[in-house]
């Protein structure tokens, strides 16, 4: 199962799926967006996300990841680690310390990934504990007090999400929040997939919908923003460091500047204002920063076309 975030849950409904299906409709642009957004770059579930194809390893795809934030300039990128995965794993060790020498730096995710949702407060505390361990062994000089919920679930309840933030604050942490997201890891098995088939057409649609889908996400995040805060906010963007995401890493990059984005470290984003501000709201299942308050505040979201889901699913198979 992914550990993707599901930013809305609504998909469309497709009469039939084809092997290579329809191409993704085009955007809307938005005028009245920001010319000169800014965004921090960071990876979720480091440094195993996703599956691996036969013969790929983390090593590999964490090695031509960190080759492409150096060529972009991007040094410093956050990755944020769960422990348990690199239990007994020395590729998943060995891909860590690849992200660190290239100048990159991790951040908490804590140890097994759960969600604040299905657990106690003291629980979850325990978990995010049982990572700082794994942390310090890695991040050497580093500053890892930074926190990231998984699956961006703040907890469920006021309670629960107040005793977590408290936790936190007492314990050194920042809250990596998120603004932008768009669930790229689910693009990653059906790569392997296609890939393995030698599907070519099929992979052409897949890297198309995959840039579509970027586009469709970061509109969406930043019309968000201007609803929840009355402007936009300096982003951050949650990626996962997966082959597919990889390879796409340049094409990212290029939409990004196209939009007029420049790229800033997660410390700067976060110093905006927005970011102290708090819904004091439990929001079931979490979301990205602004959706917490469009929730708390029952505001209606945006139009937005939704992910591919069941084409991605079906592709390949």
């Amino acid at each position: 199962m992914h550990r993707c975030t599901r930013l809305l849950v609504a998909a469309s409904a497709f009469a039939g799926i084809l092997s290579v299906p329809a191409q993704p409709a085009h955007p809307v642009p938005y005028a009245h967006l920001s010319r000169h957004p800014v965004v921090a770059l960071t990876f979720d579930d480091l440094p195993s996300a996703g599956g691996l194809a036969p013969g790929e390893t983390r090593v590999g795809i964490v090695t031509r990841l960190a080759a492409e934030l150096r060529a972009a300039h991007l040094e410093g990128t956050y990755g944020f680690v769960i422990g348990s995965d690199l239990e007994d794993d020395d590729d998943a060790q060995q891909a860590l310390r690849i992200w660190l020498d290239a100048g990159m730096n991790i951040g908490n995710h804590t140890w097994s990934h759960p969600s604040l949702t299905t657990l106690t407060a003291p629980a979850y505390e325990r978990d995010i504990a049982r990572n700082e361990p794994t942390l310090q062994r890695y991040a050497g000089h580093r500053n890892w007090h930074w926190f990231r919920y998984p699956y961006l679930d703040e907890g469920d309840t006021v309670a629960k999400r107040d005793s977590v933030r408290a936790w936190l604050q007492n314990h050194g942490y920042r809250i990596a929040q998120v603004t932008l997201t768009f669930q790229d890891d689910d693009f990653s098995d059906p790569y392997d997939r296609c890939t393995a088939q030698h599907n070519d057409a099929a992979i052409a649609w897949l890297k198309q919908s995959y840039m579509e889908n970027v586009a469709e996400f970061i509109r969406l995040g930043r019309e968000e923003q201007r609803l929840a805060f009355g402007r936009e906010i300096p982003n951050v963007l949650l990626l996962h460091a997966t082959r597919f995401t990889t390879l796409m890493l340049p094409s990212l990059l290029d939409l990004l500047h196209q939009q007029g984005f420049r790229f800033a470290s997660l410390e700067s984003v976060l110093s905006d204002s927005a970011y102290s501000l708090d819904p004091h709201a439990g929001v079931v299942n979490g979301g990205p920063f602004q959706n917490l308050f469009l929730n708390a505040r029952h505001l209606k979201y945006p139009p937005f076309k939704p992910e591919p889901t069941e084409q991605l699913d079906s592709l390949c198979r």
